[in-house]
Formats: structure tokens, C-alpha cells, sequence
């Protein structure tokens, strides 16, 4: 049997949601992926009747759809894809020159338009395609040391065998990233310039843990085993961080315990950049949001005190919602 290091992922836009043979094959093979997980969701239901004492002979399938799962390093080339299907779907960059813009904005008081797949899994052989795969949850955590690490997870219409995975789609070049090349601004909540170069915490930022859940779901109705169409949810969002407990984190632990009783909301970006010019890449996470729970003082760090705060995503006049990310790299083009 093949073994799971040759499994590959390879995705294809859909036209409309979980259709089958528009387009057949996958156009784009997805780099960065670590790992990923196809689940068949079946239920069967076997019927419990008089006249036998165990198990009888009638059942039947009720329903049928799908889950999936991709952990993956985060690039610069692929994260719109990604994004896509979280936000309003971007085809083109929104500048004509390198480096190419991705900007994308949480949904506030309408839901958007965002990018269903067809997801082919599998290897040689042994190939399976997700349709209507819709992002549902995603995740992305980072250690001094290493790379933005992502957790995408999807539902989908059904799970259907193919003949074949697309063949000859092109390896290209994708940049990883890296916490190295990241940069965490504090600013005021008001404000409607996060980022600022005063805003900047040097030397403070050990990790961080940036989640988000859609709640959008699957629909059931009669007349089908596989659902005819999928709902959205509302928003929820959180971004813990441990930092160094230095004069900057001492200084929203202090608010915290501050006389007047306020809440402490922040405008926080956390922003990876490489390259100049037209091979700049960056991606820029601005999260708006109040600190929700107490600190852990005097954590450990190879013998360095560390302190970790969490905020929960809180709509900013500054910022216009509580969330917004910004992608630039070379490929003027999303498909």
C-alpha cells in the first residue's frame, strides 16, 4: 500500500456549490500541507425490531457528507487560497504590480461571498474528492524558532470516489512563514492606524495562538441523503500570546489591575514580512479585541519570566470590525 507521506492535496474552484463535473479535475495542488484527513460522514441507522432477539436485517443510510482536516505551514503563495474561503473571495490582486495585495475583512452585518472547492485527497490509485468543501474553522499558532503553523477545518456536500488524481499540475515556489520575520504591534483600540511604528513590542513576543470559528454548518433537508446547501454562522474569534514579562506586558497587566475597573481592549498585528520591492511577501493579522481573562504570571522561559494574555475578537471603530488580514506575494492571480 502506498504509504501516507505520498499523500497530496489538489483543489479546484467551484462554480457552484458541490457540483461534480464543473470543474472535473483540480487545478491547483496545494503546497505546505503536512498533513491532511478525509472523513466519510455516514449515518446508518439499523432498525431495532420485534421478533429478534439481536440485530435485525433492515437498515438503511439516513444521510451522507463530508470532513477534512489540512495542518499545514503557512506561506505567503497559498494563504489566499485559504482565505478565500473564509472571506470574500479574491480572483485578482488588487494591485497591477509586484508585490500583489490580498486583503480581506471579517463579515459584519451581511454574510459574504466566499470560495467553495472540490478537494481532491489521496495518492496513485487510491483518490478520493471532497465536493462542496467549505472552510468552517481555522487556526494558525507560531513559536520563536519556527513558522506559522495553520489548521484548516472544512465540511463538505458529500465524499465521492474518482477515477484518478489530476496529473501534471506544476511544484512551485512557495515561501514559508517564518516567526523570525514577525513583528507584534500593541495600539490603542480607538484608533484607526494599528500598526504605527510606535506601537511596536520588540524583543517581547514568544508565541501566539490565533483561532477562529465561523459556525457555518450544513443544511438537511428532505428529498436527499447529502445536504442541498450550507448556512453561515456568526464570527467568533481569539488571539492568546506569551511575551516576555518586560515593561511592555507589565504594562497592560498594570490596566488590568488599574483603580478604575476598565476592560482592556487592544488593536493587535501580528505582521511577517520578507523580500523587497516587487519580491516583498507579507501577512498581516489585525485583531481587534478585550482581554478576557486573567494573566499567568511569572511563567518560565528558559529561566526569563513570561506572562500569556488572551483577547476575544471586539468590534473597533478604529480598525471597522474586529478582524482584517493582508497578503502580499508575486502571483497577481488567486486561481
Amino acid at each position: 500500500m502506498p504509504a501516507t507521506a505520498a499523500k497530496i492535496v489538489q483543489i479546484s474552484t467551484e462554480p457552484s456549490w458541490g457540483t461534480s463535473t464543473a470543474p472535473a479535475t483540480a487545478t491547483i495542488k496545494v503546497h505546505g500541507i503536512t498533513d491532511a484527513t478525509l472523513k466519510i460522514v455516514s449515518v446508518v441507522e439499523p432498525i431495532s425490531q420485534v421478533g429478534w432477539f439481536g440485530p435485525g436485517p433492515v437498515a438503511q443510510e439516513q444521510a451522507h457528507s463530508g470532513e477534512a482536516t489540512w495542518d499545514l505551514v503557512m506561506t505567503y503563495e497559498e494563504s489566499p487560497r485559504i482565505l478565500n474561503g473564509f472571506f470574500t473571495a479574491i480572483g485578482a490582486s488588487t494591485t497591477t504590480t509586484a508585490p500583489y495585495n490580498y486583503p480581506y475583512t471579517a463579515p459584519i452585518t451581511s454574510t459574504q461571498v466566499v470560495r467553495t472547492y472540490g478537494i481532491e485527497y489521496g495518492t496513485s490509485g487510491l483518490p478520493y474528492k471532497a465536493l462542496g468543501s467549505v472552510a468552517k474553522h481555522f487556526n494558525i499558532t507560531g513559536e520563536a524558532g519556527g513558522f506559522w503553523n495553520g489548521r484548516v477545518d472544512w465540511i463538505a456536500k458529500q465524499i465521492v470516489v474518482t477515477s484518478q488524481l489530476t496529473t501534471g499540475l506544476d511544484d512551485r515556489t512557495v515561501r514559508p512563514v517564518r516567526v523570525a520575520d514577525t513583528r507584534l504591534y500593541i495600539s490603542a483600540f480607538s484608533t484607526g492606524t494599528i500598526g504605527a511604528t510606535g506601537d511596536i513590542v520588540s524583543d517581547t513576543l514568544i508565541s501566539f495562538d490565533f483561532d477562529m470559528e465561523t459556525n457555518r454548518h450544513l443544511k438537511q433537508f428532505a428529498g436527499a441523503i447529502t445536504p442541498a446547501d450550507w448556512g453561515d454562522g456568526k464570527f467568533e474569534g481569539t488571539l492568546k500570546f506569551i511575551a516576555e514579562f518586560n515593561s511592555n506586558a507589565k504594562a497592560l497587566v498594570d490596566e488590568l489591575l488599574g483603580s478604575t475597573g476598565a476592560a482592556v481592549s487592544r488593536q493587535i498585528r501580528l505582521e511577517a514580512s520578507q523580500g523587497t520591492s516587487s519580491e516583498y511577501k507579507e501577512f498581516n493579522i489585525d485583531f481587534a479585541g478585550i482581554k478576557t481573562e486573567g494573566e499567568l504570571l511569572y511563567g518560565d522561559r528558559d529561566g526569563n519570566m513570561t506572562v500569556e494574555f488572551t483577547f476575544m475578537g471586539r468590534y473597533s471603530t478604529g480598525l471597522g470590525n474586529w478582524l482584517a488580514m493582508n497578503v502580499q506575494n508575486g502571483s497577481s492571480s488567486t486561481t
